[in-house]
């Protein structure tokens, strides 16, 4: 069986997580790397300012994606996001598969407004199936003309989430948080004052409230990751407001580096880990602040957490989620 995956293809992305998953399960899989084949059109270094020539960019990488497909001849497409391939770009890409299926999976919420966009309100209708993280948005798909939506929760990558072989590099900080800079994680991170704390991710150069001195680095992956959050008594992972009742990407990959995750509190991650042996939580950022000290402060019960939660992710990985999605599918 063969699979064509259309998305962004760097070390560290959903998309490539993905495709490795694939693979492990037997199948071949296509890459086309959207970004790279739009980076590649002679006017992108034009479009950054210009919203209709962005478009007439995505248009032709459309048709681009089109005659992979063409050459491909995947029993499968998997569109990760698309929020800038427009709905005529896959009614044709539907004519080439004929009843081969057209899926998409977005790891953000396609009415989240910064990851939102036209096209990709308006190409929900086209798709055979939404794969979804959230079961919040199952509904939401129907009602914006989605012709079947699943649950698919996130899941790790055993390539780039592992705990680190040999002997553990010795604690150095009270917590450390890997994330993107958003103005909420912003406000919640700067009130944790007393609190020997790091943050590493993209963004953070923007922050507002959050002492600079806190801030370790851009974002890092894989093994770089892996050393990072070693340096913590625990890991912070902070759910955006989208995320809120569900969970996110961090949800598994932090156990599945053996880390102790501290994460806040929702019913969905409550289905995979249990509070106080497998993961710890917080609603507030007063609570936050307590628990990191207590972690802090009791490294038996920090490792226990650590190691309690490593074992109850370990079979949670995208290979299982591939697994899973090509079942509904009808593959298996």
């Amino acid at each position: 069986m063969k699979v064509l995956i259309s998305g962004a293809f760097w070390h560290g992305s959903l998309e490539e997580s993905y495709a490795r998953a694939f693979e492990s399960i037997g199948w071949n899989v296509a890459r086309f790397d959207w970004e790279r084949h739009q980076n590649d059109h002679p006017l992108a270094g034009m479009a950054l300012t210009n919203k209709l020539l962005r478009s007439k960019i995505a248009n032709r990488t459309g048709k681009w994606l089109n005659t992979a497909i063409q050459d491909a001849q995947p029993d499968l497409v998997l569109v990760v996001k698309g929020k800038m391939i427009s709905p005529p770009t896959l009614i044709a890409i539907k004519q080439t598969l004929s009843d081969r299926p057209l899926v998409n999976f977005n790891p953000d919420s396609p009415w989240e407004p910064a990851n939102s966009s036209r096209r990709l309100l308006e190409s929900i209708s086209v798709y055979d199936i939404h794969f979804t993280w959230s079961k919040q948005l199952l509904p939401k798909f129907i009602d914006a003309g989605a012709k079947k939506a699943e649950y698919l929760p996130f899941a790790y990558d055993p390539v780039l989430h592992q705990p680190l072989k040999g002997d553990l590099p010795p604690i150095q900080y009270d917590a450390i948080f890997v994330g993107t800079y958003s103005p909420e994680r912003d406000l919640v991170l700067s009130s944790l004052e007393g609190c020997n704390i790091r943050i590493v991710g993209n963004g953070w150069k923007k922050a507002k409230y959050v002492p600079k001195d806190w801030i370790l680095s851009e974002a890092v992956y894989g093994e770089d990751a892996v050393r990072v959050l070693a340096l913590g008594a625990c890991s912070v992972n902070l759910l955006r407001p989208q995320n809120r009742h569900s969970h996110n990407m961090r949800t598994f990959e932090i156990p599945a580096t053996a880390n102790a995750m501290l994460t806040t509190r929702s019913e969905e991650q409550a289905q995979w880990f249990q509070e106080g042996f497998e993961m710890e939580c917080f609603a507030t950022p007063e609570e936050l602040l307590s628990k990191i000290k207590m972690l802090a402060g009791d490294p038996h019960h920090s490792r226990m957490i650590a190691n309690n939660g490593y074992e109850t992710v370990r079979e949670e990985t995208y290979a299982k989620r591939t697994r899973a999605m090509t079942s509904l599918l009808g593959f298996s």
